[in-house]
């Protein structure tokens, strides 16, 4: 075949791909007493005896939940048995497979189940069941923080007394504080009874406990604590919500991110590595924003302060990266826009008496382009920390965090956001990872890297899978052309001068 059939936008050559599903059954339900054990879904066609898959979609998106949609055909002879075979929570492995190799890239728990039955103009009857669920994400955001007040349960706010008290008594930094939310909480109500969560007996490369699971798959890979802070004061007598959503409150989002995903004891995978059911495991990832930080986070003395990793050393540079072909994209649609726009930045936490001692203007100052607001006018980004400094004083944790803040977004309006549809099944890519489509030749100042904040992979029987990438903070050109663009741009930042009281009323500074 010639050469530049095979370089063609679109052409493939030859894909081989497939889907694997078992659903597993903890037992004891009251009503459906068939469901215990493993169930797979094996079956290809309308005869076999084995219950057949007509598609398999997975959706995944940080920082909440992922969800899976099944749809299949009924085992011949019993087209009611899923009906009384399935319960709400079983729990449901799916990966991917792709010329030989396995991806496992879900593990979650059913919510509904339903069925479709027509009859055709012969007579006879036809049956498709739907199933519906989330990944373990779920088990976070189903776990109401409530206690009987007509109990002991929390009697004086004993129970969040046990679950603050394994903070240091300063108070945690993030990470400590995000486990003490999402695994102490769990403890604490599983000891009542109200949040065990139970794991069927046949799911593979379990503890048998979703508790210890999560324990042993929380990954703190890639969290520094940099700028170094703790936790203002989180002892609440009679928590409300969530569990995700607490933890989401306190993990300090605007410099750091949490979500749920399946890992490789407790690790993210690297980019192209396969995971089997057997090796994956259920995993809570939380880690500083990764993306890159100029050398103007410096002091006047050329210092880095806060020991935070800079310039082509960021982060970002050594997120996993996925290379995706220019010839396995179906379609792209990226775009830029002014709504992402931002040029004046301000930080500061909580009120506290520290907070009240040093003074609103010192932690409440702008970090501002005067010329960019000029043109464009005044784009704030106002966050309130609910983190103070551990070892230093909070006007200088301000004004870090608002460099941080202004490197990371200040280049808004130059990066592009969208949408990439593959004509090929990548279960490869997950979410917290890097794509590059390279330029032809090995032109590098054409390359496009995106960060991906969003997967879906559907499979359809008889089609193979496909895949549809949700990108963010995209780059056309080399790495160091975007630390050159970031640089240029943070160089128009200032704090505005202070004036004294004499030249605020005479407008002399």
């Amino acid at each position: 075949m010639p050469e530049a059939a095979v370089n063609r936008p679109g052409f493939q050559g030859s894909e081989t791909s497939g889907v694997q599903v078992d659903i597993h059954s903890y037992g004891g339900d009251p009503i459906i007493i068939a469901s215990s054990g493993r169930l797979p879904l094996v079956g290809r066609y309308r005869s076999d005896t084995d219950h057949a898959l007509v598609s398999v979609t997975v959706d995944k998106q940080m920082q909440s939940a992922g969800t899976f949609t099944l749809s299949l055909k009924p085992a011949r002879g019993v087209p009611e048995l899923l009906f009384n075979r399935i319960v709400d929570d079983d729990w449901v492995d799916i990966s991917f497979t792709r010329h030989g190799k396995v991806w496992h890239t879900m593990r979650g728990t059913i919510d509904q189940i339903g069925r479709t039955r027509s009859v055709a103009g012969s007579g006879a009857t036809s049956y498709v069941y739907s199933i519906t669920g989330r990944d373990h994400t779920k088990q976070f955001e189903m776990t109401p923080l409530w206690f009987n007040r007509f109990t002991h349960e929390n009697l004086a706010g004993s129970a969040s007394t046990r679950v603050y008290s394994i903070l240091p008594t300063i108070g945690g930094d993030p990470a400590e504080t995000v486990q003490a939310f999402l695994i102490s909480w769990l403890q604490e109500l599983e000891s009542i009874g109200r949040a065990n969560w139970p794991i069927p007996t046949t799911l593979p490369n379990t503890l048998g406990n979703f508790i210890e699971d999560i324990q042993a798959g929380f990954s703190l890979e890639g969290f520094t604590g940099v700028p170094d802070r703790i936790s203002i004061n989180p002892n609440f007598m009679e928590p409300t919500g969530n569990i995700w959503g607490l933890a989401q409150e306190w993990s300090d989002p605007a410099f750091c991110e949490l979500w749920c995903d399946l890992g490789k004891g407790g690790v993210q995978l690297a980019a192209g590595e396969e995971c089997t059911v057997e090796e994956s495991s259920l995993s809570v990832f939380f880690r500083d924003r990764p993306f890159p930080l100029s050398g103007a986070v410096f002091d006047d003395q050329g210092n880095n302060p806060a020991g935070l990793s800079l310039g082509l050393d960021s982060a970002w540079f050594s997120l996993p990266l996925h290379i995706v072909p220019r010839q396995q994209i179906i379609s792209d649609t990226v775009q830029r826009s002014g709504s992402e726009r931002l040029n004046a930045f301000f930080v500061s936490p909580q009120l506290t008496q520290e907070f009240a001692r040093i003074g609103r203007n010192d932690l409440l100052q702008p970090l501002w382009s005067s010329q960019d607001i000029f043109r464009h006018g005044m784009r704030r980004y106002d966050m309130m920390s609910r983190y103070k400094a551990r070892n230093a004083n909070l006007a200088t944790l301000s004004a870090t965090q608002r460099h941080m803040l202004r490197d990371w977004y200040a280049i808004n309006p130059y990066l592009y956001n969208g949408e990439i549809n593959l004509a090929v099944g990548r279960p490869d890519i997950r979410v917290g990872t890097r794509v590059r489509i390279p330029a032809d030749a090995g032109e590098t100042s054409l390359d496009e890297t995106f960060y991906v904040e969003g997967v879906t992979h559907n499979w359809v029987f008889g089609q193979g899978i496909r895949t549809t990438l949700r990108v963010t903070r995209g780059w056309f050109g080399a790495d160091d052309t975007l630390m050159d663009a970031i640089e240029q741009l943070v160089d128009q930042y200032a704090e505005p001068v202070r004036m004294t009281p004499r030249a605020a009323s005479t407008g002399v500074a």
